[in-house]
C-alpha cells in the first residue's frame, strides 16, 4: 500500500495543478510567433507558429497563458512529457530539474534551432563566418570583450553542482532534436543550406556562451559615452557640459519614490568632490590624445542580431494580491529573441520568457508570484586611458610599466561564393579589452561582470522558484547584470530591486569623462547589496519603470543611456501620469489594457509639453502659427489613420519640430553639442532623445515659434505644398530584423513590448 501511495503522490508532482495555482489570470503575446525558421526557403514554408502571433499584437490581444493549456503531447524520452498549445507554446512536465530541462532544450531546438546557432556565433565572434562581412565587426567586439571559452569554462566550474547538471540536460535536449534532424532533413531549417552553415552539436560552453552575450549586452543602452562626452566638453565647454550631461537630472521620474528614501550611487561623495573630480578630470583631458568619438562598437555593429532593449513594467497592489505588467523591448525579429516556455517538476511551476540557450526563466510567473525585468542601464563601465610606454602593447600602471596581454585573432567572413579572412591583434591591460588607440594612448574598458556574467544564473533560479517577494529579495543578491526586477506576491506585497554589480568609484574623478589608467581611479569595489536600489511595500500602491533613474541620490554615470539625461520629459513621467490614474480606480486586467493601448500609441512628450506649446501658438502668426496649430490640435496619437492609411499631419510636425526644437537650443553650442545627444532605437521611434527634450525643456515660446518656422520650411519641401492640412504620411511600420529566410508581415509600430505578459494575481 505505501509503495502505491508513494507512485500516486510522484505521479500527481507531474501534473501542472492549475487549480492550486494563485495566479488567478495570466495572458501574453509573443510577435511574430513562437517558431523561427522556414522549412522552403523558396516558399516561405514553415510551422504554423511563426507569425500567428501578429495579428493578436496588432489589435491589442493577448492568447491564455495559465498553467496547463490544453495541446498536442509528445515524450521525446521517458519522464519527459512537451504539450503544446494552439500557439505551439511548449509546456513541459518532468519529475526532475534534469529531466525538464531536458525538455525545454528539446523544445527550443525545435522551435529556434537556427537562433540557437546565430546566437552562439554572435557569443564567440563567429557570425560572419555566416552571415558575410557585415557582421565582422560584431564578431571583433565579441571576441574581444566577451569572456573566450578558457574563461567560460571556469565560470561554468564555480556554478553549483546542480545547475551544472541543468546545463548539460538542456544541451542534451538540444542534441536530441539535432540527431532527429541529421536522420530526417525534411525537419532541418532552410536557413542552414542557404547560408551554408553546418549542423553542429550543441555544447555546456555554447550555453555559457549566450549566458554571457546576454548578461552583458541586454541591461544597458549602450557602452559608455566618455569619449564621446570628452569630445563634446572640448567643444563646448565646461558650462554647456554640465547642462546637457547632468551628474544629476533635475525633475527627473524615479522609480522607488523620493518618499521611500534615498539611494547614492556613490556614497560618501559630496557636490564639492563631484566639482573637484571635475576640474581634475578637465586637466587630465588636456592631455590627452583621444580616438574618434565613434568607437568600434556602436548600434551599427549589430546589424542583424541584437539582443540589447528597453522595456517596461506596471505592477499594482490590490488586496491581497495584484496585477502586472512586463514588456521587454528587444525590437522585433524573425526570430523573436525571447521564447516562451512553461517548466513543471517537483518543487518549480514557472511560465515566462528565456532566450534559447538559457536554461532559466528570466520574466514570467509561478504560483505564487510574477515579475517583470526591465533594462537597469546603469553606468557599469569605464574607459581607462593607458599611457604608453615602450612599445604599443605596454603602458604604466602603479609606477611600474606591464605588457599587455595580447594574441592575434583570424576571422573569417563569407564574401560572395568565397571566405576571406582577416586577422586582429587583441589587447588586454590591467582594467580590460582596448577597444581604440589615439597617439601615445590605448583605451581599455571595464566591465563589471567580466568574468561573473554566470552568477547571474543562480539568481534567476531562485527567483523562477521564489514563493513570496522576500524570496525574490533573496534570489536577486545573486544575480550580477543590472536588470530591474519589479514583482507582485499573492499575498500583497510588491517590490522593486536595481540589481547587480555596480561599481563603486574613485571619488577623485568625474565619472562621465575618461579615466587616469595610472592607478590612481581604480573601483573601490561594488555597491553593498543593501545600498543598491530597492523597494518593498511602498506607501504609494504601484510601482513601475521605463528604464528611468531608479532612486534619489543615483547618478547618470557618463550619460549613456541618454534619454534619462530628459529630466521630467523622460517617457516615464507620461506613463507614471496613466498608472496613477490606474491605481487609484478598481484595479483590474482591463483597466491594465486600456493603459497599455494609450501608452502604445501616444509620442510620450507631446502632452507633458502642452503648456508650452499652448503659450506658443497664443501670440504667433504666418508660419509658426501654422505649425503649432497643428501640433496643439493633434492628440499625439500616431496609430489613428484615415480611410487613406494616413495618420494626422500632427505626426510629420511634432517629428520635425523635434528636430528643430534641438537646433535652435544646441546650433548656439556649436557641432560638439550633437555628442551628447543619443539616437533612438526603433521601438522607441517617436521618443525623444537628449537634445529635443533639453530644447522642450528650456526654451520659451519665441524658441518654439523660431523652431515651428524652421518646421514649416522643411514640410512644405517634403511634401510638396505649405497646405499643413495636406502633410499626411503611411503609418509607421516597424523594421522587422530577418535573421534567418522568413519573409514576416508588416506590423505597424507601437511603444509596446517584444513580449507582453499580464499577470492577475489574486
Amino acid at each position: 500500500m505505501r509503495r502505491v501511495l508513494v507512485l500516486a503522490l510522484a505521479v500527481l508532482t507531474l501534473v501542472p495543478a492549475a487549480a492550486a495555482a494563485l495566479v488567478g489570470r495570466a495572458q501574453t503575446v509573443l510577435p511574430p510567433g513562437e517558431s523561427g525558421f522556414v522549412s522552403d526557403a523558396g516558399t516561405g514554408a514553415g510551422s504554423p507558429h511563426r507569425y500567428d502571433q501578429v495579428s493578436l499584437f496588432v489589435n491589442f490581444q493577448w492568447k491564455p497563458a495559465l498553467f496547463g493549456q490544453p495541446g498536442t503531447t509528445q515524450k521525446p524520452r521517458p519522464g519527459v512529457k512537451i504539450v503544446r498549445d494552439r500557439y505551439g507554446v511548449p509546456a513541459v512536465t518532468a519529475g526532475n530539474d534534469e529531466d525538464a530541462w531536458f525538455g525545454v532544450g528539446y523544445a527550443a531546438a525545435q522551435d529556434r534551432l537556427t537562433e540557437l546557432e546565430l546566437f552562439r556565433r554572435r557569443a564567440f565572434g563567429r557570425l560572419a563566418e555566416a552571415l558575410g562581412e557585415d557582421s565582422l565587426v560584431t564578431d571583433i567586439e565579441a571576441r574581444r570583450d566577451l569572456p573566450g571559452p578558457a574563461a567560460l569554462d571556469v565560470e561554468v566550474a564555480k556554478l553549483p553542482a546542480r545547475l551544472r547538471a541543468r546545463l548539460r540536460a538542456y544541451r542534451d535536449g538540444v542534441n536530441k532534436w539535432i540527431a532527429h534532424v541529421r536522420k530526417n532533413p525534411a525537419d532541418k531549417p532552410a536557413e542552414f543550406d542557404l547560408l551554408g552553415v553546418p549542423l553542429r552539436d550543441w555544447t555546456v560552453r555554447d550555453s555559457a556562451g549566450v549566458g554571457a552575450l546576454l548578461v552583458r549586452t541586454v541591461p544597458w543602452a549602450s557602452e559608455g559615452r566618455e569619449i564621446q562626452n570628452a569630445h563634446a566638453l572640448r567643444g563646448i565647454g565646461k558650462r554647456n557640459f554640465d547642462r546637457l550631461v547632468p551628474l544629476h537630472v533635475k525633475g527627473a521620474p524615479l522609480i522607488i519614490p523620493r518618499s521611500e528614501g534615498s539611494f547614492p550611487s556613490q556614497p560618501g561623495r559630496t557636490r564639492a568632490d563631484e566639482k573637484a573630480a571635475f576640474e581634475r578630470s578637465r586637466r587630465f583631458l588636456a592631455g590627452l590624445k583621444l580616438p574618434p568619438s565613434d568607437p568600434l562598437t556602436g548600434p551599427a555593429a549589430r546589424p542583424r542580431v541584437d539582443v540589447h532593449g528597453g522595456s517596461y513594467v506596471i505592477a499594482v497592489r490590490r488586496g491581497t494580491g495584484g496585477v502586472l505588467y512586463s514588456g521587454p523591448q528587444l525590437g522585433f525579429a524573425f526570430p523573436e529573441t525571447l521564447y516562451e516556455v512553461e517548466v513543471h517538476r517537483p518543487g518549480l511551476n514557472v511560465r515566462g520568457g528565456t532566450a534559447p540557450g538559457a536554461p532559466v526563466i528570466a520574466v514570467g510567473f509561478n504560483r505564487n508570484v510574477a515579475w517583470g525585468i526591465t533594462s537597469g542601464e546603469s553606468d557599469t563601465d569605464d574607459v581607462y586611458a593607458e599611457k604608453l610606454a615602450g612599445g604599443a602593447e605596454s603602458y604604466r600602471f602603479n609606477g611600474k610599466v606591464r605588457k599587455m596581454s595580447c594574441r592575434n585573432e583570424v576571422f573569417r567572413f563569407s564574401s560572395g561564393s568565397t571566405t576571406k579572412t582577416r586577422t586582429e591583434r587583441l589587447c588586454r591591460t590591467v582594467h580590460g579589452p582596448v577597444q581604440q588607440r589615439a597617439g601615445g594612448w590605448a583605451y581599455a574598458r571595464r566591465f563589471a561582470t567580466f568574468g561573473r556574467e554566470l552568477e547571474t544564473i543562480v539568481g534567476l533560479d531562485k527567483l523562477d522558484r521564489a514563493g513570496s517577494v522576500g524570496a525574490v529579495d533573496r534570489a536577486l543578491r545573486d544575480v550580477t547584470w543590472n536588470e530591474n526586477v519589479t514583482a507582485v506576491d499573492d499575498d500583497g506585497h510588491l517590490g522593486f530591486w536595481h540589481p547587480g554589480l555596480l561599481p563603486l568609484r574613485p571619488h577623485g574623478f568625474d565619472e562621465r569623462l575618461p579615466y587616469p589608467g595610472t592607478g590612481e581611479a581604480e573601483w573601490r569595489g561594488f555597491l553593498p547589496v543593501s545600498k543598491r536600489p530597492h523597494v518593498i511595500d511602498p506607501e504609494q500602491n504601484w510601482l513601475s519603470n521605463w528604464n528611468n533613474i531608479p532612486a534619489a541620490g543615483w547618478t547618470s554615470g557618463d550619460g549613456a543611456a541618454r534619454g534619462r539625461l530628459g529630466g521630467r520629459l523622460h517617457r516615464a513621467t507620461f506613463l507614471y501620469g496613466l498608472v496613477r490614474k490606474l491605481a487609484a480606480g478598481p484595479v483590474s486586467l482591463a483597466g491594465l489594457k486600456r493603459l497599455l493601448h494609450r501608452s502604445g500609441t501616444i509620442a510620450q512628450q507631446r502632452p507633458l509639453v502642452d503648456g508650452k506649446l499652448k503659450a506658443a501658438l497664443a501670440g504667433s502668426t504666418g508660419r509658426a502659427r501654422a505649425v503649432l496649430k497643428v501640433i496643439v490640435g493633434w492628440d499625439g496619437s500616431y496609430a489613428r489613420t484615415n480611410g487613406a492609411g494616413t495618420v494626422a499631419p500632427g505626426v510629420a510636425a511634432w517629428q520635425e519640430f523635434k528636430q528643430q526644437i534641438q537646433n535652435v537650443a544646441l546650433g548656439p553650442m556649436g557641432p560638439g553639442a550633437l555628442q551628447v545627444d543619443g539616437e533612438n532605437a526603433a521601438y522607441h521611434f517617436f521618443d525623444s532623445t537628449n537634445g529635443p527634450s533639453f530644447g522642450l525643456r528650456t526654451l520659451g515660446a519665441p524658441g518654439y515659434r523660431k523652431a515651428a518656422v524652421a518646421t514649416f520650411a522643411v514640410l512644405a519641401q517634403r511634401f510638396g505644398t505649405p497646405d499643413t492640412a495636406k502633410w499626411r504620411e503611411p503609418r509607421h511600420d516597424f523594421p522587422w530584423i530577418v535573421q534567418g529566410a522568413g519573409s514576416p508581415p508588416p506590423l505597424p509600430f507601437f511603444e509596446r513590448g517584444t513580449f507582453e505578459q499580464l499577470v492577475d494575481v489574486r
